[in-house]
């Protein structure tokens, strides 16, 4: 064996630090496809150790699997924290484990399976903070479940001056989106807004990009044209790294700023916002959409029977059975 070998077989048989699980950590939000790829690296060096720390490094892994909507992967990490060797430090976090597993199904669309996850999470939470989280996810199903007023009334009994800076940007979020549903754009600008600065505060750049581009829509809904302009900047520098999926979102929020600024829909605006519309309401911005589109006088392009669309993939359901018992 040589010396860069045995060099290398050392580093391997080091154990996980801590600071490479918050590294990890990180990057499994900023970049979750990348997390995904150092994850088996990262597993190399586990060599059979059975600790806290490889439960943390596969909860880590379960939240890049779901960024990166590798379900695949997903599952395979839910099945290897069903075994012997990781049941032990899998059953000591259950809350957190079946809140991932709920906000999976929520993301694919499979709404009732996410409710019964929460509700069963409920039994684990021990204290006031852990069920707060609980509860800014099931208002969250409740919202996308086209039940406002349950959402609404779910969200307003959480107490958000109690909660991390993490589940508060989160809530901020979630209550800025049904503020929005019940047509309170002002009062959802708000929200929004604080969650963006708690986002740059904790580095979380995906979840910073993704809720201006929320400041954004709700500053014309308000017809807000000062705060978006101050918001815009070159935001499509970011989306390209970040969260790409709203880069078309920008261009219709460009159109809608220069039609409210212009007091005008040129032809061609509105040609692109037929070719469109159907897009954005089905990635879930039917709310305020609908808002743009009245501002505009366009009413009328609102697509009849479109609604928010799901991604196609179906996970097998009572996925958290092993930790939950029966639903």
């Amino acid at each position: 064996m040589t010396i860069t070998s045995v060099a290398l077989s050392t580093v391997l048989m080091l154990p996980i630090s801590i600071t490479e699980l918050n590294d990890f950590k990180r990057l499994a939000v900023n970049n979750p496809k990348h997390a995904l790829v150092e994850f088996p690296r990262l597993l190399m060096r586990y060599q059979g150790e059975t600790s806290n720390r490889i439960a943390l490094l596969y909860y880590s892994a379960l939240t890049a699997a779901s960024r990166a909507d590798d379900w695949p992967m997903f599952l395979d990490i839910i099945e290897k924290m069903r075994a012997p060797a990781l049941r032990a430090y899998s059953d000591g976090n259950k809350l957190q484990l079946l809140s991932s597993i709920g906000v999976a199904y929520r993301l694919n669309g499979q709404l009732e399976q996410a409710k019964i996850h929460y509700q069963c999470a409920f039994k684990f939470a021990s204290n006031d903070i852990e069920l707060a989280q609980l509860k800014v996810n099931q208002s969250i199903v409740y919202r996308l479940s086209y039940q406002p007023a349950l959402a609404f009334q779910l969200i307003e009994s959480v107490n958000s001056n109690q909660l991390s800076d993490k589940v508060k940007a989160g809530y901020s979020v979630v209550h800025g989106n049904i503020q929005q549903s019940i047509g309170n754009f002002q009062t959802a600008l708000h929200s929004y807004e604080q969650a963006h600065e708690l986002y740059i505060k904790m580095g979380d750049k995906v979840s910073k990009t993704g809720v201006t581009g929320n400041i954004l829509g709700a500053a014309l809904a308000v017809k807000n044209l000062t705060v978006f302009n101050r918001y815009r900047g070159d935001l499509d520098k970011a989306a390209r790294i970040y969260y790409p999926r709203i880069l078309d979102y920008l261009q219709w929020l460009d159109i809608i700023a220069y039609a409210l600024e212009s007091q005008t829909l040129s032809t061609e605006h509105q040609q692109w916002i037929e070719n469109h519309v159907v897009k954005f309401v089905e990635l879930g911005y039917e709310d305020v959409i609908k808002a743009h589109l009245l501002l505009i006088k366009a009413r009328d392009l609102y697509p009849k029977g479109t609604s928010m669309k799901f991604k196609s993939y179906s996970l097998p359901e009572k996925l958290g059975k092993p930790w939950c018992g029966s639903f």
